[in-house]
């Protein structure tokens, strides 16, 4: 072990002896800190159950878990090869958690807010992949979080009607 290895290890063993916690290991509330969280795609029949759901219809559920208390999310979707892009402007909204800390992030006990949406808009006139539908992106940017604050979901849509899918 180098000197420099033995100092850091020493400090490390000292802060961790006298009940000094690194942030990066537990927030005050006990639960983690930073980018911590999942979204998951729910399809029709909308549940709280913290399963992902990868093909849907074009109206769908977002659902947040594990999220840190009152946390705010941007949202975008965007549409992704192999679906032709064809310069369509990203879909976008914003979310507002609860309030609660971010314990139970598997669990439907760690939900902390859904979200509907319809996609319609941002398909239409768009050319569906014959079997697939439309390849989304979907991108959140939460707040409070230490670090990255993105998530990324891709998934497949589809039960759009538009003129452009036949």
């Amino acid at each position: 072990m180098s000197r420099t290895s033995r100092i850091l290890f020493a400090g490390a063993t000292f802060a961790l002896a006298a009940g000094v916690v690194p942030s990066a290991i537990a927030a005050a509330d006990g639960g983690p800190v930073g980018n911590n969280g999942t979204v998951k795609i729910d399809g029709i029949a909308f549940d709280d159950a913290p399963d992902n759901e990868p093909h849907v219809g074009c109206k769908f559920q977002v659902d947040w878990y594990g999220f840190d208390a009152n946390a705010t999310s941007d949202v975008t979707f965007e549409l992704q090869p192999p679906t032709t892009l064809g310069g369509r402007a990203p879909f976008q909204s914003f979310k507002q958690l609860d309030g609660d800390d971010n314990s139970g992030g598997g669990s439907e006990a760690g939900l902390d807010g859904s979200q509907q949406y319809d996609l319609r808009p941002l398909v239409s006139g768009v050319k569906a992949h014959p079997i697939q539908g439309y390849h989304v992106k979907l991108t959140i940017n939460t707040t409070t979080s230490i670090g990255a604050d993105v998530k990324h979901k891709v998934f497949w849509v589809t039960g759009c009607v538009d003129s452009g899918s036949n």
